[in-house]
């Protein structure tokens, strides 16, 4: 009677204990599906999530559309699509004329290193190459998600071939702001490789640099569709190569209308940074060598940190001058 009584608790417990391990695998796959901001990696690319709607696409992998340019026009490390709440895009990649702009991306124009001259924007000069080397990191969120990457910046004018002089680390963290507006930060970490210094030298455009989608740059009555506009309310003429907080890009979409600011954070290297409001491209980059050179020595990091804020509709810039006001106290 004993070992009946004995065997039947037996029973319990283990259907209890089956029972408790089952709910908690439910409770935690129902956990992972109601995380809010998520990171999707796969071989080709990252995605950046906020529930079912994609934020941006970061690119480990040259695009589809790569292989209808030559080689040199091909890159990786850089974000495009951006996406809009209602799932509009908003950058461009391999413009016909300029297929060299690749959504949002960074790099140096004029440079001095070892004695040459490297060139990491205009890829049709075949003088430097700035590649996806690994992921470090991803991390998923109700607040906010996140992802590290590291890329390698290539000077390839040495006669001996291709020669690494950058280390660079990207932060790309997107931040819920509800329904309205997608916002995500890109933070650079650049480190020289080798011993000497790299100088940029002074240069109207370079550095953190946005491509719209082309139909913006279609001229409409003698001015593109796209619409430029900075935190001192400058338009593309009177703005370009002043010392804005922010620039914002807009114009209509296939539904609707839409646009993309890109603000600088307080402790970026001269702060405010120039920017460059292209007249009839529909790309802008915040630039500090637009006045005077600067070099970056060995053992320092150059670091730099934007924000970017995707919209339907139009955006007031009371709205931007307070995610501005946000995003420098962080």
């Amino acid at each position: 009677m004993k070992s009946e009584r004995f065997n039947l608790m037996r029973a319990q417990s283990i259907l209890w204990l089956i029972l408790l391990s089952w709910s908690s695998a439910l409770s935690l796959s129902i956990a992972a599906e109601e995380v809010l901001m998520r990171v999707e990696e796969s071989e080709e690319c990252i995605l950046v999530k906020r529930g079912e709607k994609t934020i941006l696409q970061y690119n480990k992998q040259p695009t589809e559309e790569a292989a209808d340019h030559p080689d040199h026009f091909s890159r990786t490390g850089y974000i495009h699509p951006i996406h809009t709440p209602s799932g509009q895009v908003v950058s461009g990649d391999f413009a016909e004329s300029h297929p060299h702009h690749h959504g949002l991306f960074f790099a140096w124009t004029r440079t001095r290193f070892q004695g040459r001259t490297p060139e990491f924007w205009n890829q049709k000069l075949e003088k430097g190459r700035i590649s996806f080397v690994e992921t470090l990191e991803t991390a998923d969120g109700n607040e906010q998600c996140r992802f590290r990457v590291r890329h390698l910046w290539e000077d390839l004018t040495a006669p001996d071939g291709p020669v690494p002089v950058f280390r660079e680390t990207w932060t790309v963290t997107a931040r819920d702001a509800g329904d309205e507006r997608f916002v995500f930060d890109v933070e650079s970490e650049l480190r020289l490789v080798a011993e000497e210094p790299l100088t940029v030298e002074k240069y109207h455009y370079g550095g953190m640099a946005i491509r719209g989608i082309d139909a913006w740059g279609r001229e409409e009555g003698g001015s593109p569709v796209g619409k430029m506009i900075t935190s001192e309310g400058k338009g593309t003429k009177e703005g370009n190569h002043t010392r804005p907080r922010w620039a914002a890009l807009h114009g209509p979409l296939e539904e609707g209308r839409g646009g993309v600011a890109v603000l600088g954070h307080p402790d970026n290297f001269r702060a405010p940074q120039w920017v460059r409001l292209h007249p009839k491209m529909p790309y802008f980059a915040f630039g500090p060598m637009v006045e005077e050179p600067f070099s970056i020595e060995p053992g320092e990091a150059y670091r730099s940190n934007f924000r970017v804020v995707v919209f339907d509709g139009e955006v007031e810039p009371e709205t931007l001058d307070a995610e501005w006001t946000k995003f420098s106290e962080r």
